[in-house]
């Protein structure tokens, strides 16, 4: 793994995440999707900082795509950004369904970026990044849990 600003390099694959999040967040309003009431400063912190630098380290990473690890982390970024796109869908269609209110689906936002994520530390070949993605993960999953009691 080679880190070097790029100019935007893998960057350009986490510009799809940050719109979705930015045009269709506020289509969220379940306290249980969006609340901070129930967690520690601590744990809102540590969530914050890990979600700052997951979506900035990709500026250090190249975007290649020769080595059969570098295709499969395309293949990963696609699947896994069409799944988290879809994720959000009966949350903000359906938010009366029996899936937007199970603990699967007002979960599934806050894990399924795991897939893009991993995608982009494949293609850049930074195993560092999936390990930052996967702390985020855990982080921003534990503060969906706590949300889930009320």
């Amino acid at each position: 793994m080679r880190l070097a600003f790029r100019p935007l390099g893998a960057y350009l694959l986490v510009l799809p995440l940050l719109a979705w999040n930015l045009v269709l967040g506020p289509s969220l309003v379940d306290p249980r999707l969006t609340s901070d009431a129930h967690s520690p400063a601590w744990l809102l912190a540590a969530e914050g900082i890990t979600r700052i630098l997951c979506f900035a380290f990709p500026l250090l990473l190249p975007l290649q795509g020769r080595h059969p690890r570098h295709k499969a982390g395309w293949a990963i970024y696609a699947l896994g950004t069409l799944v988290y796109f879809a994720s959000w869908l009966p949350l903000i269609w359906a938010p009366a369904s029996a899936w937007s209110n199970a603990a699967a689906g007002l979960l599934a936002p806050r894990l399924t970026p795991f897939l893009p994520f991993l995608g982009i530390a494949l293609i850049g070949d930074a195993w560092p990044y999936s390990a930052l993605t996967a702390a985020f993960i855990l982080l921003h999953g534990w503060h969906g849990i706590q949300n889930l009691g009320f």
